[in-house]
């Protein structure tokens, strides 16, 4: 069971934050080459909860282009047997979501936000444009989405003129829509997963508080929210800490 555990072909494919920061960046030189080539670059994020779903899934593992590490346990725990170490990229307002949101309102490409249930997406997509009012959201959909949905979806995002596409189903759901997206759309460009950051929105805009943030305890804040992040806290992560050092560190 250790020997499974341990997914080189994705630890190959995970990148430290600063190579987010430069994919923003490098949008605006590659848009128009992107969309002469019609491709999608599709970023995603790894936890200790998703790790193993993901292990499991070479199809998704090769469909995301760029991973990154959410979360600082994870981050502890490969940099072990890293030579160069991965700083934490998570889609929330600590970390990598006030980049993206502050580079999409700039660039004025249309967003669509797909995730979170029916009563939170409106919530959600209500406050991100009170904190970024020049966001230009084209179009939102909550997340309990069926396979069978998948096309009519992927048409109404082109139908939109969708380029930039965030979604939050959580894992494997969101990366299996986001390679349908990527195989099928016409408009869209960039995908970026985002788990639980949109449901987290509706609740609050910046749902971590300032203090958490800066003393790095997000993870107690979401625990004393939410039973579902206390469950795994209790019953999966330290399963994923044994598994994870019997599998690479011997």
């Amino acid at each position: 069971m250790a020997q499974s555990f341990k997914c080189i072909k994705l630890e190959n494919k995970i990148y430290s934050k600063d190579v987010f920061i430069q994919l923003l960046q490098a949008e605006q030189s590659t848009i128009v080459e992107q969309k002469e080539q019609n491709k999608c670059i599709a970023i995603s994020f790894v936890n200790p909860f998703s790790y193993k779903l993901i292990s499991e899934s070479p199809t998704i593992i090769d469909a995301i282009d760029y991973w990154f590490i959410d979360g600082s346990l994870l981050c502890t725990l490969t940099n072990f047997t890293r030579t160069e170490k991965i700083e934490r990229a998570s889609f929330d307002f600590s970390s990598v979501a006030t980049d993206y949101f502050n580079y999409v309102t700039l660039d004025k490409t249309p967003v669509a936000l797909i995730g979170a249930a029916v009563e939170e997406i409106e919530i959600a997509a209500k406050n991100l444009k009170l904190m970024f009012p020049s966001l230009k959201l084209s179009y939102i959909h909550h997340g309990y989405i069926k396979i069978e949905q998948y096309k009519a979806i992927c048409e109404q995002l082109d139908a939109q003129g969708v380029e930039r596409l965030v979604v939050g189903m959580g894992t494997p759901m969101q990366e299996e829509f986001t390679l349908f997206v990527k195989q099928h759309s016409k408009t869209v460009k960039q995908i970026v997963t985002c788990g639980g950051f949109l449901s987290q929105t509706a609740i609050k805009g910046d749902y971590y508080y300032p203090l958490v943030k800066k003393l790095g305890l997000r993870w107690l804040q979401r625990a004393i929210m939410h039973k579902h992040v206390r469950e795994r806290l209790i019953h999966d992560y330290p399963r994923f800490i044994v598994k994870y050092c019997l599998s690479h560190f011997k």
